[in-house]
């Protein structure tokens, strides 16, 4: 490089060294004053506000029938009449199948007869006896025929009373699962008997929330069948017995069934909450976690522009959109709630508009 161009070179960087100590110092004054005013962040604010909350868990239950029975006969015989259909409500009682009963009645009608026989022949004995034509004891043989010929009517009654098949409970019947004619076995699925109102509903829980178990406690339920709509029901019992390996516990609750919507074998969601308190809150996004601390930007409005202090707070249980303030801030303090983004403690703010409400959650519909 020659001199002229080193000496150029040298000028250039002096010009602009001036340049910038002109435009850091003021120059002669003009140009501080002309300077464009400081920019101020613009956030959006709330105040802190009282909301309940509560000791959430959710489980997922199994819906069960209040009673449950699966209609059979304790004989093999033909299906002679059937008076249900499917589907159909019926009392404790109602006759629902009768089996062929012919020789079962025949049966009956002969021991009837002979029942009635010994009473006429101990009748015509007494009056001998009394006579003294004959003796006690032929009285009391034919008094123990009439016992044995009762047990035998008694007997007959019974196998007759097994052909007539009756719902034991008031529920609502299932598909019928026979036909006229069919032979039927022990064992053998006439139909399903359900008492649907109300239901039970088996879910478990963590033991850590055993201590927080009542009888009596409400419990609200949802199930994808019905997405749109919550069920309110009770806990009714508590098992006696821990999982020791899941280490959880089984709960019982009843849920009013009137419409017989909710089915036995139904997956349903629960939600049981406990520990209520209304609480001091802030909007979720108003939160500014580091590490392990969290902080709220607070609003000084006193001052013009407004200005912003960092405040460390602590945390509690949290609502969709919403955390519970414990410690750091009074009620009806000013939090920034948007606008957070480079915001440092005693900045100055502009108020540009005020929090309304949370986003809805994100709830992906697919194709």
């Amino acid at each position: 490089m020659s001199i002229t161009s080193f000496q150029r070179v040298f000028e250039g960087l002096f010009l602009c060294l001036v340049a910038v100590a002109m435009a850091s110092c003021g120059g002669d004054g003009e140009s501080s004053a002309g300077s464009a005013p400081k920019s101020l962040a613009n956030v959006e604010v709330t105040k802190v506000t009282r909301l309940e909350f509560s000791d959430r868990v959710e489980a997922l239950g199994t819906v069960r029938a209040l009673e449950a029975t699966n209609i059979s006969t304790n004989v093999t015989e033909r299906v002679a009449e059937i008076f249900f259909e499917d589907g159909q409500s019926v009392k404790k009682g109602d006759l629902l199948v009768r089996l062929e009963d012919t020789e079962e009645k025949a049966f009956l009608e002969a021991a009837k007869s002979n029942q009635a026989e010994q009473e006429r022949e101990i009748q015509r004995l007494g009056s001998l006896v009394r006579a003294g034509a004959v003796s006690d004891v032929r009285l009391k043989q034919y008094q123990t025929q009439k016992d044995v010929a009762g047990r035998r009517v008694e007997e007959a009654d019974a196998k007759l009373a097994d052909l007539n098949i009756k719902a034991p409970f008031d529920g609502v019947l299932g598909f019928r699962q026979i036909s006229p004619g069919a032979l039927v076995e022990p064992g053998d699925i006439i139909a399903t008997l359900d008492v649907l109102d109300p239901v039970k509903l088996d879910f478990t829980v963590p033991e850590t929330f055993l201590s927080s178990l009542t009888r009596g406690l409400k419990i609200n339920t949802t199930t994808e069948a019905y997405p749109n709509e919550t069920f309110t029901g009770e806990v009714v019992q508590i098992d006696t017995r821990v999982n020791p390996v899941t280490r959880s516990i089984t709960v019982r609750a009843h849920i009013p069934n009137p419409d017989h919507r909710l089915r036995p074998g139904m997956l349903m969601t629960t939600v049981l909450e406990n520990n209520p308190s209304n609480s001091r809150s802030v909007p979720e996004r108003a939160l500014v976690s580091v590490q392990k601390n969290n902080y709220i930007f607070v609003v000084n409005t006193s001052t013009d522009p407004p200005t912003v202090a960092r405040t460390s707070v602590e945390i509690g249980r949290r609502i969709p959109g919403y955390v519970e303030i414990k410690e750091g801030l009074k009620e009806d303090d000013t939090v920034v709630t948007d606008g957070l983004i480079g915001l440092v403690d005693g900045a100055e703010v502009k108020i540009s508009g005020e929090f309304s409400s949370p986003a809805d959650p994100y709830q992906p519909v697919s194709d």
